[in-house]
């Protein structure tokens, strides 16, 4: 019985390390919308903000996958130890249902910033275009220009 509640111990701990890592994201989401609402965005901050969930996403897996290592272990102690284990069985339960909704909102946020993400993107586009346009008009321009400063020999006086 000691070993299954150091066991459920160690979930809880998980669980809630995983609603923080949620929560962590969840910010990070909400300054990944404030970036991409700018209208000039800031790429490098966009980057590091994205490195940052990366890693948080990263440390979502390591729990969950060290979470269902243990549940794996003592899922039949909870089974036939249900009574024994209400409380904490409680706990991780009510942990579980946050976990959800906040799950819940990462994916509706996550889907808000793709689309600003997607507008961003189509404006940096069109601004590429334009400037290669106004580039080209430009070197049309002194192209044309260089050439009117040139004399053709052929109306050249050759008279002292």
């Amino acid at each position: 019985m000691e070993k299954g509640s150091t066991y459920i111990t160690i979930l809880i701990q998980s669980l809630e390390k995983k609603v923080a890592v949620l929560d962590k994201i969840i910010e990070s989401n909400k300054e990944q919308k404030e970036i991409l609402s700018q209208e000039e965005m800031d790429t490098d901050r966009f980057e590091a903000n994205l490195n940052e969930k990366g890693d948080l996403i990263d440390e979502l897996n390591l729990l969950d996958d060290g979470f269902q290592e243990i549940y794996d272990r003592i899922k039949d102690e909870l089974g036939t130890n249900r009574e024994l284990y209400k409380e904490e069985i409680k706990r991780m339960q009510k942990l579980i249902s946050d976990i959800t909704e906040r799950s819940v909102t990462i994916r509706a946020e996550e889907e808000r910033n793709r689309q600003l993400a997607s507008r961003q993107f189509d404006n940096m586009r069109g601004n590429i275009q334009v400037a290669k346009r106004s580039r080209q008009a430009a070197n049309t321009y002194y192209s044309s220009m260089s050439r009117v400063n040139t004399i053709d020999a052929q109306f050249m006086d050759k008279r002292k």
